[in-house]
Protein backbone atom coordinates (compact mmCIF):
# COMPACT_ATOMS: atom_id res chain seq x y z
CA UNK A 1 0.00 0.00 0.00
CA UNK A 2 1.70 3.51 -0.93
CA UNK A 3 2.09 5.83 1.54
CA UNK A 4 1.21 8.82 -0.20
CA UNK A 5 -1.08 9.01 -3.32
CA UNK A 6 0.82 9.44 -7.16
CA UNK A 7 -1.15 12.75 -7.16
CA UNK A 8 0.84 14.12 -4.19
CA UNK A 9 4.30 12.32 -4.81
CA UNK A 10 4.05 14.37 -7.59
CA UNK A 11 3.32 17.80 -5.92
CA UNK A 12 6.33 16.96 -3.48
CA UNK A 13 8.84 16.07 -6.20
CA UNK A 14 8.20 19.56 -7.94
CA UNK A 15 8.44 21.56 -5.20
CA UNK A 16 11.38 19.58 -3.81
CA UNK A 17 13.14 20.05 -7.30
CA UNK A 18 12.16 23.98 -7.62
CA UNK A 19 13.63 24.58 -3.86
CA UNK A 20 10.13 25.50 -2.19
CA UNK A 21 9.55 22.77 -0.01
CA UNK A 22 9.46 24.80 3.17
CA UNK A 23 6.65 27.02 1.36
CA UNK A 24 3.94 24.90 -0.30
CA UNK A 25 1.94 22.24 2.09
CA UNK A 26 -1.18 20.29 1.49
CA UNK A 27 -4.06 22.13 3.68
CA UNK A 28 -5.35 20.33 6.56
CA UNK A 29 -8.87 20.19 8.11
CA UNK A 30 -9.90 23.59 9.17
CA UNK A 31 -11.63 26.72 8.53
CA UNK A 32 -13.23 26.48 5.17
CA UNK A 33 -11.51 28.52 2.21
CA UNK A 34 -13.14 32.30 2.19
CA UNK A 35 -14.49 33.48 -0.96
CA UNK A 36 -12.97 35.84 -2.94
CA UNK A 37 -14.49 39.44 -2.27
CA UNK A 38 -16.39 40.87 -5.61
CA UNK A 39 -14.44 42.34 -8.11
CA UNK A 40 -16.38 44.42 -11.04
CA UNK A 41 -14.69 47.43 -12.92
CA UNK A 42 -13.28 48.16 -16.09
CA UNK A 43 -9.95 47.19 -17.30
CA UNK A 44 -7.12 49.65 -18.65
CA UNK A 45 -8.59 49.56 -22.39
CA UNK A 46 -12.02 50.16 -20.61
CA UNK A 47 -13.75 47.01 -21.06
CA UNK A 48 -16.38 45.14 -18.67
CA UNK A 49 -14.40 43.45 -15.98
CA UNK A 50 -15.79 40.90 -13.65
CA UNK A 51 -13.63 38.55 -10.92
CA UNK A 52 -16.64 36.20 -10.79
CA UNK A 53 -16.29 35.77 -14.30
CA UNK A 54 -12.77 34.02 -13.75
CA UNK A 55 -14.40 30.83 -11.85
CA UNK A 56 -12.97 27.72 -13.29
CA UNK A 57 -9.71 29.57 -13.48
CA UNK A 58 -6.92 29.97 -11.19
CA UNK A 59 -6.07 33.28 -10.61
CA UNK A 60 -3.46 35.25 -8.79
CA UNK A 61 -4.73 38.70 -8.58
CA UNK A 62 -2.17 41.48 -7.45
CA UNK A 63 -2.55 45.00 -6.06
CA UNK A 64 0.23 47.58 -7.00
CA UNK A 65 1.11 50.88 -7.15
CA UNK A 66 3.48 53.01 -10.00
CA UNK A 67 5.95 53.93 -7.21
CA UNK A 68 6.10 50.51 -5.70
CA UNK A 69 9.82 49.27 -5.74
CA UNK A 70 8.96 45.90 -5.71
CA UNK A 71 6.23 46.23 -7.88
CA UNK A 72 9.26 46.35 -10.24
CA UNK A 73 10.41 42.54 -10.14
CA UNK A 74 7.21 40.74 -8.75
CA UNK A 75 4.98 42.38 -11.72
CA UNK A 76 7.34 41.04 -14.47
CA UNK A 77 7.46 37.65 -12.24
CA UNK A 78 3.80 37.28 -12.36
CA UNK A 79 3.81 38.28 -16.14
CA UNK A 80 6.04 35.43 -16.76
CA UNK A 81 3.85 33.23 -14.49
CA UNK A 82 0.87 33.40 -16.82
CA UNK A 83 2.92 32.72 -19.93
CA UNK A 84 4.04 29.78 -18.66
CA UNK A 85 1.08 28.46 -16.86
CA UNK A 86 -2.14 30.15 -18.99
CA UNK A 87 -2.27 26.64 -20.83
CA UNK A 88 -3.27 25.13 -17.49
CA UNK A 89 -5.56 27.84 -16.84
CA UNK A 90 -3.90 30.46 -14.70
CA UNK A 91 -4.68 34.15 -14.84
CA UNK A 92 -2.61 37.09 -13.67
CA UNK A 93 -4.96 40.11 -12.99
CA UNK A 94 -3.55 43.85 -11.54
CA UNK A 95 -4.80 45.77 -9.86
CA UNK A 96 -3.46 49.44 -9.98
CA UNK A 97 -4.15 51.23 -7.05
CA UNK A 98 -2.38 54.90 -8.31
CA UNK A 99 -5.04 58.50 -7.89
CA UNK A 100 -3.56 59.18 -11.16
CA UNK A 101 -3.86 57.04 -14.02
CA UNK A 102 -1.36 58.80 -16.10
CA UNK A 103 1.31 57.39 -13.72
CA UNK A 104 0.09 53.69 -14.66
CA UNK A 105 0.55 54.33 -18.30
CA UNK A 106 3.92 55.84 -17.26
CA UNK A 107 4.98 52.56 -15.74
CA UNK A 108 3.70 50.49 -18.24
CA UNK A 109 5.31 52.05 -20.94
CA UNK A 110 8.76 51.16 -18.70
CA UNK A 111 7.71 48.00 -17.83
CA UNK A 112 4.95 46.52 -20.31
CA UNK A 113 2.61 43.33 -18.90
CA UNK A 114 0.89 41.24 -20.95
CA UNK A 115 -1.50 40.55 -18.17
CA UNK A 116 -5.60 42.24 -17.51
CA UNK A 117 -4.94 45.77 -15.81
CA UNK A 118 -7.75 46.88 -13.74
CA UNK A 119 -7.19 50.80 -12.85
CA UNK A 120 -8.82 51.54 -9.01
CA UNK A 121 -8.42 54.93 -8.38
CA UNK A 122 -10.37 55.01 -5.37
CA UNK A 123 -9.13 52.33 -3.41
CA UNK A 124 -12.48 50.43 -3.02
CA UNK A 125 -10.93 47.04 -3.92
CA UNK A 126 -8.20 46.79 -1.82
CA UNK A 127 -10.07 47.58 1.60
CA UNK A 128 -12.45 45.45 0.46
CA UNK A 129 -9.62 42.57 0.28
CA UNK A 130 -7.88 44.04 3.61
CA UNK A 131 -4.57 45.00 2.10
CA UNK A 132 -2.33 46.89 4.46
CA UNK A 133 1.40 46.45 2.36
CA UNK A 134 2.25 47.10 -0.97
CA UNK A 135 2.16 44.85 -3.08
CA UNK A 136 -0.23 42.21 -1.50
CA UNK A 137 -0.94 39.34 -3.94
CA UNK A 138 -4.27 36.69 -3.03
CA UNK A 139 -3.89 33.23 -4.83
CA UNK A 140 -7.66 32.25 -5.74
CA UNK A 141 -8.41 28.68 -6.39
CA UNK A 142 -10.73 27.42 -9.30
CA UNK A 143 -13.90 27.69 -7.18
CA UNK A 144 -13.33 31.71 -6.44
CA UNK A 145 -11.73 31.24 -2.83
CA UNK A 146 -8.69 33.28 -1.56
CA UNK A 147 -6.28 30.14 -0.94
CA UNK A 148 -3.00 32.59 -0.14
CA UNK A 149 -1.66 35.71 0.56
CA UNK A 150 1.60 36.97 -0.28
CA UNK A 151 2.51 40.64 1.24
CA UNK A 152 5.87 42.73 -0.09
CA UNK A 153 7.16 41.35 -3.40
CA UNK A 154 9.92 39.34 -1.28
CA UNK A 155 8.67 35.47 -1.70
CA UNK A 156 8.31 34.84 -5.70
CA UNK A 157 9.43 31.19 -5.16
CA UNK A 158 6.97 30.57 -2.68
CA UNK A 159 4.23 32.47 -5.09
CA UNK A 160 5.30 30.23 -7.88
CA UNK A 161 5.19 26.97 -6.03
CA UNK A 162 2.00 27.78 -4.53
CA UNK A 163 0.77 28.29 -8.61
CA UNK A 164 1.98 25.48 -9.70
CA UNK A 165 0.70 22.86 -7.06
CA UNK A 166 -2.93 24.23 -7.10
CA UNK A 167 -3.10 23.59 -11.07
CA UNK A 168 -2.23 20.49 -10.34
CA UNK A 169 -5.54 19.77 -8.85
CA UNK A 170 -4.57 17.40 -6.46
CA UNK A 171 -6.96 18.57 -3.24
CA UNK A 172 -6.63 22.16 -1.91
CA UNK A 173 -2.84 22.35 -2.01
CA UNK A 174 -1.89 26.25 -0.42
CA UNK A 175 0.99 27.91 1.36
CA UNK A 176 1.10 29.48 4.56
CA UNK A 177 0.48 33.52 4.10
CA UNK A 178 3.12 35.65 3.87
CA UNK A 179 2.48 38.74 5.86
CA UNK A 180 5.37 41.63 5.93
CA UNK A 181 5.82 42.45 10.05
CA UNK A 182 3.19 44.00 11.75
CA UNK A 183 5.13 47.41 11.92
CA UNK A 184 5.16 47.41 8.27
CA UNK A 185 1.66 47.15 8.05
CA UNK A 186 -0.86 50.27 6.95
CA UNK A 187 -3.26 50.54 10.67
CA UNK A 188 -3.86 54.13 10.49
CA UNK A 189 -5.54 56.67 8.50
CA UNK A 190 -3.47 56.34 5.73
CA UNK A 191 -3.79 53.23 3.53
CA UNK A 192 -1.10 51.17 1.77
CA UNK A 193 -1.48 52.33 -1.04
CA UNK A 194 -1.88 56.19 -0.56
CA UNK A 195 2.10 56.57 0.77
CA UNK A 196 3.17 57.26 -2.94
CA UNK A 197 5.16 60.43 -1.51
CA UNK A 198 7.87 58.25 0.27
CA UNK A 199 8.70 55.99 -2.27
CA UNK A 200 8.86 58.57 -5.11
CA UNK A 201 12.54 59.34 -5.62
CA UNK A 202 13.58 55.07 -6.16
CA UNK A 203 11.01 55.06 -8.86
CA UNK A 204 13.12 56.25 -11.61
CA UNK A 205 13.63 53.29 -13.03
CA UNK A 206 16.85 55.24 -15.44
CA UNK A 207 20.49 56.61 -14.13
CA UNK A 208 23.51 56.16 -12.73
CA UNK A 209 24.51 53.83 -10.26
CA UNK A 210 25.67 56.65 -8.25
CA UNK A 211 22.54 58.87 -8.28
CA UNK A 212 20.32 54.96 -7.98
CA UNK A 213 21.76 54.51 -4.76
CA UNK A 214 21.88 58.53 -3.07
CA UNK A 215 17.96 58.31 -3.78
CA UNK A 216 17.19 54.73 -2.08
CA UNK A 217 19.88 56.05 0.63
CA UNK A 218 17.35 59.31 1.14
CA UNK A 219 14.13 57.21 0.38
CA UNK A 220 15.31 54.93 3.82
CA UNK A 221 15.99 58.19 5.41
CA UNK A 222 12.62 59.72 5.07
CA UNK A 223 11.01 56.29 6.15
CA UNK A 224 12.76 55.86 8.85
CA UNK A 225 11.73 59.23 9.94
CA UNK A 226 8.32 58.40 9.66
CA UNK A 227 8.53 55.65 12.02
CA UNK A 228 10.76 52.37 11.37
CA UNK A 229 10.17 52.97 8.32
CA UNK A 230 6.84 51.20 8.79
CA UNK A 231 3.85 51.93 7.09
CA UNK A 232 2.05 52.63 10.62
CA UNK A 233 4.00 55.03 11.40
CA UNK A 234 3.91 56.67 7.86
CA UNK A 235 6.00 54.51 5.79
CA UNK A 236 4.91 52.99 2.31
CA UNK A 237 5.03 49.74 3.94
CA UNK A 238 6.60 48.72 0.50
CA UNK A 239 10.09 47.26 1.40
Amino acid sequence: MDLFPRSVCRILAWVFLSGGMAAVTLRAAGPPLRPAPPLVAQDEDGRPFSLAALKGKVVLLDFWASWCGPCRQSLPFADRLQARYRAQGLRVVGVSLDEDPSAVQDFLDRVPLQFTIVPDTTGHSAEAFGVVAMPTAFLIDRQGRIVARFEGGAHLKEEAAAVAALLDGAGAPTTEDVRVSSGLEATDGLKAWQRGHLADPIMNLDGDPLTAALREHIHASKEGAAGNGGAAGGGCGCN
